[in-house]
């Protein structure tokens, strides 16, 4: 078991504990079945092979062998409303450990609200799972390979982009150590305290932006300004600003016609 400690945080420290797993399903659906039984927060799971792997909005996440597939089980104290935020502060020490781990910082960028990016290209993503009382986060980060059958994104992967060779095991523990602390800080002090560093990092700002909201057919056009101060994605229309928690999707339509 390891503790995360910080002096500058008020509420009590955090521990996680990391299970090393050959195969299963997916890491998540191991830490959901834990969670529900009462283990605690910081129980976390490592896997070496995922058969039936998943990202956001029930898609497939590509689960090759040599890449990280971990989940962790988080039961946070602050309000159920702030839960949303949990996906941008793990992006956040993602972006951390790939910086420890010899990445340029100038070539990171985290898109909302999940996805980081290495020279434009995804190399990792985060998904949540709320529950009542509890969330698991599962990470997928391309260590040794890259998918092959990604339609949405120029893909990459940490090999691409250092030269030093890092155990599974050894990268998630760093993962760890740093979700923990910035999520420890999180609870204590709320989301503005990472606003700013995470809008240093995301991806497009400032640049023209097209949204559909759920359940809508219609479209807004704007410019994209970054984070909000809850974790919203914040758009200019006009003279007014607008900010949104959910939607159906965007793009940035100079990508679209490049």
């Amino acid at each position: 078991m390891t503790l995360i400690d910080d002096n500058t945080i008020g509420k009590p420290l955090t521990y996680f504990y990391l299970n090393i797993l050959q195969s299963c399903s997916s890491t998540n659906d191991i830490a959901i079945t834990n969670a529900k039984k009462g283990l605690p927060e910081g129980s976390s799971y490592l896997s070496y092979l995922q058969t039936n792997g998943r990202g956001r909005n029930n898609n497939q996440w590509e689960s090759m062998r040599g890449n990280l597939f971990l989940s962790t089980i988080f039961r946070p104290t602050t309000t159920k409303r702030n839960w949303h935020q949990l996906s941008l502060i793990i992006g956040l020490s993602i972006i951390e450990t790939l910086i420890t781990l010899g990445i340029d910082k100038k070539k990171i960028e985290l898109k909302w609200p999940n996805d980081v990016l290495v020279h434009k290209s995804k190399i990792s993503g985060v998904l949540l799972e709320s529950f009542d009382d509890f969330i698991v986060a599962g990470i997928g980060l391309n260590v040794l390979t890259k998918p092959q059958n990604e339609i949405k994104w120029i893909t990459t992967k940490l090999y691409d982009h250092i030269n030093k060779n890092f155990s599974l095991k050894s990268i998630a523990k760093v993962i760890l150590k740093k979700i923990f602390k910035n999520y420890t800080i999180w609870e204590d002090k709320g989301f503005n305290f990472f606003n700013k560093k995470i809008n240093n990092f995301i991806y497009n700002i400032n640049k023209k932006i097209v949204v559909q909201l759920n359940f809508q057919s219609n479209y807004i056009n704007g410019v994209f300004l970054g984070l909000g101060n809850n974790g919203s994605l914040k758009i200019k229309v006009d003279n007014e600003l607008l900010e949104y928690y959910s939607i159906e999707r965007f793009f940035f339509p100079d990508e679209e016609s490049s």
